[in-house]
Formats: C-alpha cells, sequence, structure tokens
C-alpha cells in the first residue's frame, strides 16, 4: 500500500470515499496545500499584517470549504465528483468566513450589539460548522454539542443545580461566534497556532520516508524475539504516534508493514490489528506532540510547554512498557516466534541510507527542549531543515556538481535576505496601497537568523552524507525526494488537519455554553454532591481523608470512557479539560495532573469498541472484524488503565515534585512493576496459566503499587516473588509433560 492508497483509505475511514476527477482533485488540493503553506508562513515569519482572530477565522474557513469538497454528504455515496450543493456550502462558508473578518471590529460587535444580520449569519456559522463536523468527525461530538445547545436554551425549565436564565438567542449567537469562549476559543486557537504546524512536519517527516526507516528499525532491533514483530509493531508505532496528530493515521501507515508479519509468524487477524491499535492509539501520550493535545493543555493550564512534556515523558514510556509485556505474554501463552533476521532489513544500512532524517527530530528537540525557542518557531525551523535535508542527500548522490552549484546560490539568496528584507516589505506596502489591500504593512515579513543557519546546517548533512557513500563507496540509494513529495506533504498535513480543526470548532461551541450558562462553576459542586454520597454508602473502614477524591476520580474514568467513544482524542481532550479537569483541580489535584489523568481516559476512550476509527483502519488491513479487533485493542491498552491512578495519588513520576533522584527511580521501578504484573493478569498468563488463586494475587500486588508506599510497595513486591517462584515452579513442573 503507497502513501496515497493509505491516504484514501484514511480518508474512507473518517467519512470520505468521494473520488473526484484530476481536474476537481487539482482544485481541492490547490487549496489544501495553500492552507498548509499559509501555517507554514505564519510560524515563520508571524501574521502578515493580519490580526490574530482573522488568523482564527481564515484558519477555519478554508478547513470547512475543504471538508465540503472532500467530504460528502453521507458515507458510501462513492461519488466521482463534487455535487453542486457542496460547492455551494464551500461558497457559503468562505463568504461567512469573509464577513465575520469584516465586522470582527464594528462598532456593534465590540459593543456587545449585533444587527440582526450579524445574528442570523452567526447562527448560519454555527450550523454549517456543526454540519462540517458530522461529515468528519461523526455524530457523537455533534450530538453532546447539541445536547448542550439545548441545556443552554431549556435551563429555566431544569430543576436544581442545573438551572439558569441565561438562555436568550442573541446572547447564544453572539458568544459562540463573535466573541472569544466560543467557536473562536481556546481550542480552535491551539489548533490555529501550534497544532497545524506540527501535523505539517509529521506529513513532510512521513513523504521524505523516515516513518517506513522507523519501522524497519524497529523490526530489526526487535523482530528475533518471541512475538518480534508484534513488539516493533509497538515501538514503531511509538516513535511515530510522537509526530503524529492522528492515531488513525498512525494505525494505517505502521499497520502496513507491520500486521502482515504479525499474521505471518503467528498472531490471529483480530490480535494483529488489536496490537496496531492499542500502539498507535498510546502515541497520543508520548511527547514532543502527544496528538495535539500537548498545545492545547497549554493554553487551558497555562503551564509551559515544556513542562508538559516533561511531565507526560516517563508516564507515556510506562504505558508502551505496558503493552510491551501485554505482547509478550501474549506471545508465551501461545509460543509465538519472532522473524528470522536474514528476512529484516540491515541496521547500518538504513542509518546509512536514511540516517540524515532523523537530524529534523534532533534539531526540534533541540529548540523545544535546549533553546526553549516558541513551538512554532521549533517546528518552523526543523521543517526548514528537514526539506533541505531531504532535498540534497538525494541529488547529491545523483549529481554532485549540478547540485553544488544550485546550494550555492540558495545559501546566497537566503543569506542575502537580512539585508534585502526591508525592499520586500516595501514593495508588499506598494502593492497593498495600489490595489486597496489591508493585509500589508512595513513588517510583514520578519526574517529570522536561525533560517540561514537550517539551510546551512542542512546542507553540510546531505554533502557529508553523500562524501561519506562516495569514500566508503557503498552503494546506498537515498530516498527520493522532490517538489512532489513535498507538495504530497503540504496536501496530507491540511487533510490529516481537518478532523481536529472542525472538531476544536465544535468543542468551543460546548465550552461557550459550559461558560455562558454558568454550568462550569456548578459542576464541581455536583460532583462532589454525588461523590459525598456514595461516601455516605461505605462502610467506616474504607473512609479515608482522600475517599472522596478516590471516588471522583473513577467517577471521572466513567466519565471519559463515555464521552470519548468515537471522538478524536483531541476532540475529547477539549470537552473532559473544560468539563471535568476543573473538578479535579478544586477537589486538590495539581493541574496538570488533573489534565494528564482526562488525557489518559481519553485516549483510552479511543480504543472503546462499537466506535473506534484506529480499529477499522487496522481491522481493514488485517481482514478482521473491526468490532473484534477493537476489543482487542482495548485489551492491550488497558494495561495503562492504572497508571493515571499512580501518578494522581503519587505525581512523582511526572517529576513535579521535590523527591530525591533515588525516590524518582523507585517510583518509576515500582510503577513500571505494577504495569507488567497488571498486564499478567489481563492476560492471564506468566510463565505459564494462572490459576484463579494467583491472578487474585496478580491484581492485589498490581493495585498496592498505585499507592508507591514503602509498606505498599514492600507487600507488593513480595506477593510477586511468591508469584514468580510459583510460575515457575509450576513451568518446570509442565516442561516433562510437554516433552
Amino acid at each position: 500500500m503507497d502513501a496515497r492508497e493509505q491516504q484514501k483509505m484514511i480518508q474512507e475511514l473518517e467519512g470520505s470515499d468521494r473520488d473526484p476527477g484530476k481536474k476537481l482533485a487539482i482544485f481541492v488540493s490547490s487549496i489544501s496545500i495553500l492552507l498548509a503553506i499559509f501555517h507554514l508562513y505564519v510560524a515563520g515569519f508571524g501574521l502578515p499584517g493580519i490580526g490574530s482572530r482573522t488568523f482564527l477565522i481564515i484558519h477555519l474557513t478554508l478547513a470547512i470549504v475543504l471538508v465540503f469538497l472532500i467530504f460528502p454528504i453521507r458515507k458510501g455515496k462513492g461519488q466521482k465528483t463534487i455535487p453542486i450543493y457542496d460547492f455551494i456550502l464551500s461558497g457559503v462558508s468562505l463568504g461567512l468566513g469573509i464577513y465575520l473578518i469584516n465586522r470582527q471590529d464594528a462598532p456593534e460587535i465590540m459593543s456587545a450589539r449585533p444587527t440582526e444580520v450579524d445574528l442570523i449569519l452567526g447562527a448560519l456559522f454555527i450550523v454549517i460548522v456543526i454540519e462540517a463536523t458530522r461529515r468528519v468527525v461523526g455524530l457523537p461530538l455533534v450530538i453532546i454539542a447539541l445536547i448542550g445547545i439545548a441545556y443552554f436554551f431549556a435551563g429555566e425549565f431544569l430543576p436544581g443545580q442545573f438551572y439558569h436564565n441565561r438562555g436568550d438567542f442573541s446572547r447564544f449567537v453572539y458568544e459562540i461566534t463573535y466573541r472569544s469562549n466560543g467557536i473562536f476559543g481556546t481550542p480552535i486557537y491551539a489548533s490555529a497556532q501550534f497544532v497545524f504546524i506540527f501535523i505539517l512536519f509529521g506529513a513532510i517527516l512521513e513523504s521524505t520516508g523516515a516513518g517506513k526507516m522507523f519501522i524497519d528499525l524497529a523490526i530489526r532491533g526487535f523482530g528475533k524475539y518471541k512475538g518480534g514483530p508484534a513488539k516493533a509493531s509497538v515501538v514503531a508505532s511509538g516513535m511515530m504516534g510522537s509526530i503524529s496528530g492522528s492515531s488513525t493515521a498512525n494505525a494505517v501507515t505502521t499497520g502496513t508493514f507491520t500486521i502482515p508479519l504479525m499474521k505471518r509468524v503467528g498472531f490471529p487477524p483480530h490480535v494483529a490489528g488489536g496490537v496496531e491499535v492499542a500502539a498507535s492509539s498510546s502515541g497520543q501520550f508520548l511527547p514532543p506532540v502527544m496528538g495535539a493535545a500537548a498545545f492545547i493543555m497549554v493554553e487551558f493550564t497555562g503551564i509551559p510547554y515544556f513542562e508538559i512534556i516533561k511531565s507526560a515523558l516517563i508516564p507515556a514510556l510506562l504505558a508502551y512498557v505496558g503493552i510491551l509485556f501485554m505482547v509478550h505474554f501474549e506471545a508465551n501463552k501461545h509460543n509465538i516466534s519472532g522473524i528470522d533476521r536474514s528476512e529484516m532489513s540491515s541496521a547500518r544500512k538504513l542509518l546509512l541510507s536514511q540516517g540524515y532524517l532523523i537530524v529534523p527530530i534532533l534539531i526540534l528537540l533541540y529548540f523545544l527542549v535546549v533553546e526553549r525557542a516558541s513551538v512554532n518557531a521549533s517546528a518552523f525551523y526543523s521543517i526548514i531543515a528537514m526539506i533541505i535535508i531531504a532535498f540534497f542527500a538525494y541529488r547529491f548522490k545523483t549529481s554532485m556538481g549540478r547540485t553544488l552549484i544550485f546550494a550555492a546560490i540558495l545559501l546566497g539568496i537566503t543569506f542575502s535576505m537580512q539585508y534585502l528584507i526591508v525592499f520586500v516589505n516595501q514593495g508588499l506596502v506598494i502593492f497593498n496601497d495600489a490595489l486597496g489591500l489591508n493585509l500589508f504593512n512595513a513588517e510583514t515579513v520578519r526574517w529570522r537568523s536561525p533560517i540561514f543557519t537550517m539551510v546551512l546546517g542542512g546542507t553540510i548533512v546531505a554533502l557529508l552524507f553523500a562524501i561519506f557513500m562516495k569514500m566508503t563507496k557503498r552503494d546506498v540509494e537515498p530516498q527520493k525526494y522532490g517538489i512532489r513529495q513535498l507538495v504530497d506533504g503540504f496536501d496530507k498535513a491540511s487533510r490529516n488537519a481537518l478532523s481536529i480543526i472542525v472538531a476544536c470548532a465544535t468543542a468551543g461551541i460546548l465550552i461557550g455554553v459550559i461558560t455562558t450558562s454558568g454550568l462550569s462553576t456548578k459542576f464541581t459542586r455536583i460532583v462532589i454532591g454525588f461523590s459525598d454520597t456514595i461516601e455516605g454508602w461505605l462502610p467506616n473502614f474504607m473512609v479515608t481523608d482522600n475517599t472522596q477524591l478516590y471516588i471522583a476520580l473513577v467517577l471521572t474514568v466513567f466519565a471519559c470512557l463515555f464521552l470519548g467513544m468515537g471522538l478524536p482524542t483531541t476532540a475529547t481532550y477539549v470537552v473532559l479539560a473544560a468539563v471535568i479537569a476543573p473538578v479535579l483541580t478544586n477537589m486538590g489535584l495539581p493541574v496538570i495532573v488533573a489534565h494528564l489523568f482526562v488525557l489518559y481516559y481519553g485516549v483510552l476512550a479511543d480504543d472503546t469498541p462499537p466506535i473506534n476509527l484506529p480499529a477499522y483502519a487496522t481491522a481493514g488491513i488485517a481482514k478482521a472484524g473491526p468490532i473484534r479487533t477493537g476489543v482487542q485493542g482495548f485489551k492491550y491498552d488497558s494495561a495503562a488503565l492504572l497508571l493515571p491512578f499512580m501518578f494522581a495519588i503519587n505525581p512523582t513520576i511526572l517529576l513535579i515534585t521535590d523527591a530525591g533522584i533515588l525516590e524518582m527511580i523507585w517510583a518509576i521501578l515500582t510503577a513500571a512493576v505494577g504495569m507488567a504484573t497488571f498486564a499478567s493478569f489481563i492476560q492471564n498468563y506468566m510463565f505459564v496459566k494462572y490459576n484463579i488463586a494467583e491472578r487474585i494475587i496478580a491484581v492485589i500486588a498490581a493495585l498496592l503499587f498505585i499507592q508507591s508506599d514503602l509498606i505498599t510497595d514492600g507487600i507488593g513486591l513480595g506477593l510477586i516473588a511468591l508469584l514468580v517462584g510459583y510460575q515457575l515452579y509450576k513451568k518446570k513442573k509442565q516442561e516433562p509433560v510437554t516433552a
């Protein structure tokens, strides 16, 4: 399955089986590429003489235009063209976007007295956003938003804490469309400002062939062990997922290669698909991108991006430890071997032929972690370096002399731009005045000096690679990369971002309803009251100072799993962060703990059947039933079920406490042991099959590690030592019988 087939499969899973003719396809791709270039420009050079709200409107409007051009009114129509009504909807969306841009500073809007036309067109824009969301994301998020809207207008008829009397139509439209706590609130701001540029980074990186390299390296590293292809799938999906904004895209990209290998060594089709589902979804725990949730978390919490990814790193790695142990026990249970070393690509050859593709990731981490540069700038610099390295690595190998001349010209231009930028801006102002536009000012393009460094560094890396290949006479062909691959990366980035953009817009509607109706302040009291009621039912010996919090955490788990079914992870997190995370912070949890807690269960909800897009993706590749595959995916991810409770009760593994280094290491190691033990409980297997007593001991030992106290850890380790000893004894006893 090539890149185009993968993209087509992703779009079909997300609701688009439309396949228009060549001219229409070029037209749609042109808008898609324009959207990506626009965001790359803004990330590198700032807003082109426009305000931040205009930027958000352009971001959302172009996305909605693309939605109506790409996604049919319902799945399964198999359209070979774009119907006239979708062209009309695209035109209406574009017109509404222009109207909102022109009216944003109008006296009526600024003074909260919108005209009738403002209200009618504002209401129409809300309907357009909801319809676009229905086409891309599906009904669950739309239903949640409609329930929120119904609550807003029916508040005066509701009893008790749910009562409010703010259900006015003009107030609703004004708050949701024209203010910054509705559609153009925190979620869409994060989507436009941070999320899109990282989706673009991932799409361009994949277009360079890095994704296939990650998969081949993972297979080389883990393929020879028991259940090797499944372990390689977990590692490869983790590497891809850490820079991908979509679990579905991750599942398709890696699953195309790993699922057939898993089936070949003995994993049943639904199990192979389920492993890929769990590994792909959990990639959204891993920094730096975290399925785009990290950037929205910055906006919700006010915590710096670096601090968020630092706190998220250890739990994310522990989640993958849990999945790896699940795979290991599965392979041992059914005696599934690895693959022969001769069938695997050489790690040395892979690194020699494509190892330069790791450099942009290192540049990204350098700017984020060492320089503490802005998220946008870090992604922009790494994208520039990636394009230069991939472009020249191929051409230096094929035509050294001509490519050196081209590289020298490019370096000369980029070096001169710091001096020429004044004249460029003057030209834009003249163009602006001649056409009567209001887009450009005297400092429209703000040149960044690291751009030249990235171009120079990328050229040197590519040149050194080519010289090394020539001197060592290695016949290794670098990945072909040119304008076509770059354009495909731009196109793919915009298409992959559509579900996140419209989901963030609709989630903004829900947040606006919650804020405007006053429900945000009441919800905490409702949950605390319910927790008090449950606590009153418990016997005295089960009640502690933290019982109320524990009950609220358990209730949160069910709320997360319910709200997250069928939603993209980003939309799930936005809803949960707006509704549930404030409850946990009001009950005493640190802000970062509360938000990571709801994120983890929101991602697990992405694996919950029956609505589970990654499972539908992997089931199609594995030729298995999607529901059965989804159940397996949830099973493999369930090793992480205890993890959020571990860091909620003891945040040491989030690296936010004053604990010493030894205490942190101890907390991480015991958490890993607890994850492995819980995985054995789920699989009902360690070295041999558990009996009922062993399985009960395993789950008790795993639960003891949640507290991360010396006493509970000691008891847990003692129980595990007994369990391991008895399991080894049983295994030794069974060996003669097996022989």
